[in-house]
């Protein structure tokens, strides 16, 4: 049986915009969230350089200012939000090191590789992207 719900891999900067209400993307992410996840069914998912994005954002004084949360509040949040009924965990899809290298990008940036990365998961495993990064090819942004 072929399932037709789909997964979204978001971005780490989707994930931040989702859970900080001070984000100046957060209303943004979250009526994206409300108006195109729920109501047809579909995941967003993390990976592993996401989720550990996020960790980093989320403990970084710098990004959060007096709501820096320290390791273990920021890996509850982390797990709480992934523990939701619309949001799921993926793990590396095989095939991802021949699509990395070909993964396009204008430019160069100190993200290049991770924004390669996530480009080339999302291709290979068959999923959207969510992002408000500009320099990320539109699969799909939120």
């Amino acid at each position: 049986m072929t399932s037709t719900v789909k997964s979204i891999l978001a971005d780490v900067n989707v994930w931040l915009a989702t859970l900080v209400a001070t984000h100046p993307h957060h209303e943004a992410a979250t009526r994206w969230w409300r108006a195109e996840v729920v109501p047809v069914g579909d995941y967003v998912a993390f990976c592993r350089l996401t989720q550990l994005g996020l960790l980093r954002l989320l403990s970084n004084e710098r990004v959060m200012g007096p709501n820096r949360m320290d390791h273990v509040r920021a890996w509850t949040t982390v797990r709480e939000v992934a523990a939701q009924a619309n949001v799921q965990f993926l793990e590396e899809p095989t095939g991802i090191d021949e699509q990395l290298p070909l993964c396009p990008r204008r430019g160069s940036s100190p993200s290049f590789w991770s924004d390669a990365y996530l480009v080339a998961f999302a291709l290979t495993g068959r999923h959207r992207i969510a992002t408000f990064d500009r320099g990320v090819p539109a699969i799909r942004r939120a």
